[in-house]
């Protein structure tokens, strides 16, 4: 007994020695203050007592201290303190106190409304046209501060680990988990920087030819070759807007209108806002930024953003009036990108800071812990503009954005200020070590994982192929394989296969692509396929992988599917960086493989065809690489369009025409986030069933259970629709979803916004008898109506319940809705 009360009371001392010991008190009359809140960041420790006591537990290495009717006290933390604050006098007027509510300040609410009002007034982008300059650098390094104190601490690591004897050595190099290429990083950033990244950027801009960016120079640490994807990157407030601002995010911030100043000469309003999180604990004092504001134009004249936790990061972004348009003059943004933290002994010996193999936790009460946090670095400076000059066409032409050169050549021109030494023997540093760990070739493998690829060495691999289930084929599995540009330059064979373990048949394809230019999409492509497909689906040619990644469960419960055997050629052209086209002609041989009769012609039919496919997307912004055109900011409106002609010549049995159409549009407003969806199509001629168009429905059409009416949202089906039932040889369809102007955070730190959506088609079938075959014709009205909570309780998944409506409504509540559950990795 005695032991174990001696156990508890050392527990207890131990837990009590571990807390700081507050005592605040009144600097005027000595007497405790009660109530007085502590706060750690952003959050509160707890209050005072009676006494004016308080005992807490706390990392940070400052509190601050506010009570009402005081002036706010800023303390070291220390094992015991007292702390003495001074009473406000009755003329002292601090803003802060006056303005601390739960809410926002109305008239801070209002100049942010004229802000967003006056947004495309005040851009650049209405002048006729404009051009300037930037130069943008980026680094990852310890706290700018902390440098010397870092590099003295790895030197006096290194001559620790050098007098460890060899045997000994050897013994601990077994046990580390950080490997040989965390000591060579350390090497490495003894002397130099984790990273620095130089760009000098030429911007362009009519009103009559667009926007285009050159690439003047740009050198990146450790990578010979340009990282075409990153140099796309833009870590900028440039032709943005701060998301603290926007509409949308009113509901995470509170606004107050604290102050008006004269900055550089012009009437500013000052905003500050901090985010909504635990209004209990939050320090009503701690603000996260302030928004300058132009009295005269309403105008975003300067923006300082800091995280919640001290030092995690803070950004700062200027304005400047040129010819009254507001352009961005500098930016200097501080990321925390973790920490590197060691454990050193007490004989001054270095040990790492993992577990190894045999070791006690209690053993680490021999170690103190040394942490740097390393913080990424981005300094942005724009200059030499030039406002309302004649533009050339000329000067447009190609893609969006193109690199003019990558050695690092020219950068001296553009510096706004040289490099440290530092700064340069980064390059000389970080080259080494990135070619002695070949990790130019693991950067290329994350590249191409955002392309829908999975690269080794010359192979891509098509994430799409290696597994999908249907109702026919049932589970699929199968690979795809393309030889990339370290292969050849020109030409690039591809093939894929597939077993369906329902049908239990193989299906496979084999290609080749012949690029005809480097500058810009020019691709000559020659196919044999032996696959299957499904009947009537709407042509997906033209779009990009994530669309396409979204349709892949998309016959779930369909089994209507043909065969298709296929000789193909086809040329893929670039007219300019909005506009591209595809023309393809085709031999096929295609067979029903389900319950279906044509006419009297049967099952079985051969055809020849030749397609037409356009794509125009007038506000993507699009860069070559030596993988091919890679679009980095996708823009709206998209429009996709098929023309097919079938042809009763050279073996063919068909002659038929098909075009099909889609819109797809997304904008902003007060109403929030509002995308719209417009397809259509028609067929006529004598074309079999898949010649037409199934109108994509994603429910079983023949549910057993309740789960069967689970699926995932896709482009352009419906979720309560069965799947396979409605055909028609001319439709038009109709998709909209409103994001509400409101986000909002449940569990974890992610936030959760809601989703409104409506869809409705119509179509008619002209020659349905042709067709012996079981389905109905949209011929009335189908209505959807459905809601989705994006991010469910902050997880990375969005959960959704749509109801049919109308005509086709039944009076079973079971075929009426359908649940959708979509992935954040497909969206």
């Amino acid at each position: 007994m005695t032991k174990l009360l001696s156990s508890v009371f050392l527990f207890l001392s131990v837990l009590f020695f571990a807390q700081t010991q507050l005592k605040v008190y009144s600097k005027a009359d000595k007497k405790p203050i009660r109530d007085a809140a502590i706060y750690c960041d952003d959050n509160l420790l707890g209050k005072t007592n009676f006494d004016g006591v308080l005992s807490f537990k706390t990392k940070c290495k400052k509190v601050e201290i506010l009570a009402s009717n005081f002036e706010d006290v800023n303390a070291d933390v220390k094992k015991s303190m007292e702390v003495a604050m001074q009473p406000l006098s009755e003329k002292q007027n601090n803003i802060d106190r006056v303005i601390i509510t739960d809410k926002s300040d109305p008239r801070a609410l209002k100049i942010l409304d004229e802000v967003n009002k006056r947004e495309k007034e005040n851009s650049p982008k209405s002048l006729d046209t404009y051009n300037f300059k930037s130069y943008s650098k980026f680094s990852i390094d310890v706290d700018k501060d902390s440098i010397d104190t870092f590099t003295n601490f790895l030197a006096s690591r290194k001559d620790s680990l050098s007098k460890v004897g060899k045997s000994e050595l050897k013994q601990k190099e077994s046990e580390k988990k950080d490997s040989l290429i965390g000591e060579d990083l350390l090497d490495a950033t003894q002397e130099s920087q984790m990273f620095l990244w130089e760009k000098a950027t030429e911007y362009k801009y009519s009103q009559k030819f667009g926007e285009k960016t050159n690439i003047i120079d740009n050198r990146m640490s450790g990578f010979k070759n340009p990282i075409y994807e990153a140099v796309a990157i833009n870590l900028s407030h440039l032709n943005r807007t701060p998301r603290q601002i926007r509409p949308e995010n009113r509901k995470l911030f509170n606004f107050y209108l604290s102050d008006t100043l004269l900055l550089n000469g012009r009437k500013t309003y000052v905003i500050k806002f901090k985010e909504i999180t635990d209004k209990k604990k939050q320090n009503p004092r701690k603000f996260n930024g302030k928004i300058y504001v132009d009295s005269e134009t309403y105008a975003l004249k300067k923006f300082e953003s800091s995280s919640r936790k001290r030092n995690e990061g803070d950004i700062v972004s200027v304005w400047k009036p040129i010819n009254n348009k507001w352009f961005l003059d500098y930016e200097d943004i501080k990321l925390k990108m973790g920490d590197q933290s060691f454990n050193i002994s007490k004989k001054d010996s270095v040990k790492t800071d993992s577990l190894k193999k045999g070791e006690k936790l209690s053993d680490r009460k021999k170690y103190n812990q040394k942490t740097f946090g390393n913080y990424l670095y981005v300094k942005n400076r724009f200059f030499d503009f030039k406002i309302n000059e004649e533009q050339k066409a000329s000067e447009f032409k190609g893609y969006s954005l193109e690199m003019k050169n990558s050695d690092g050549s020219l950068l001296q021109q553009y510096r706004t200020d040289s490099l440290t030494a530092r700064e340069s023997a980064t390059y000389t540093k970080i080259d080494s070590f990135v070619q002695k760990h070949d990790f130019e070739k693991k950067l290329s493998f994350l590249t191409q994982l955002m392309r829908g690829n999975l690269r080794y060495k010359m192979i891509d691999f098509d994430l799409t192929k290696f597994i999908s289930y249907d109702k026919y084929q049932g589970f699929r599995l199968g690979a795809g394989v393309k030889l990339n540009e370290k292969f050849s330059k020109t030409f690039s064979p591809d093939g894929y296969f597939g077993y369906g373990f329902k049908d239990h048949t193989w299906k496979y394809g084999l290609g080749l692509d012949m690029k005809l230019s480097s500058k810009r999409t020019s691709v000559f492509r020659i196919d044999y396929v032996d696959d299957v497909f499904a009947a009537g689906r709407f042509s997906n040619n033209m779009w990009d992988m994530m669309m396409k990644v979204n349709d892949l469960n998309l016959d779930l419960h369909n089994a209507n599917f043909y065969k298709n055997q296929k000789w193909g050629a086809s040329y893929l052209y670039d007219i300019s960086n909005s506009l591209s086209m595809k023309i393809a002609v085709n031999k096929e041989k295609q067979e029903a493989l389900f319950d279906y009769q044509y006419k009297n012609l049967g099952n079985l039919f051969d055809n020849v065809s030749t397609t037409l496919s356009l794509k125009f997307s007038p506000n993507d912004k699009n860069i070559m690489t030596p993988s091919g055109k890679y679009t980095y900011e996708k823009g709206f409106p998209q429009v996709y369009m098929n023309l097919e002609k079938g042809i009763d010549a050279l073996g063919g049995d068909l002659d038929y025409y098909r075009a099909d159409a889609l819109i797809i549009h997304q904008f902003r407003s007060k109403l929030g986030t509002t995308n719209l969806k417009l397809f259509g199509g028609i067929s006529s001629g004598t074309a079999p069933i898949w010649k037409n168009f199934e109108i994509a429905g994603q429910n079983d059409r023949n549910p057993e259970n309740w789960y069967s009416n689970i699926n995932t949202p896709n482009n352009l089906a419906f979720a309560t629709m069965p799947s396979g039932t409605f055909f028609a040889d001319k439709f038009v369809a109709f998709k909209v979803s409103q994001y509400l102007p409101f986000r909002f955070k449940t569990i974890g730190r992610r936030y959760s916004n809601i989703e409104l959506e409506y869809q409705s088609a119509i179509g008619d079938f002209k020659n349905r008898g042709d067709h012996q075959f079981d389905f109905q014709v949209l011929d009335h009205y189908y209505q959807e109506v459905g809601v989705m909570w994006n991010r469910f309780l902050g997880r990375s998944f969005g959960v959704g319940f749509s109801y049919r409506l109308g005509y086709y409504q039944t009076s079973e509540f079971k075929d009426n809705f359908g649940i959708k559950l979509r992935f954040s990795v497909l969206n």
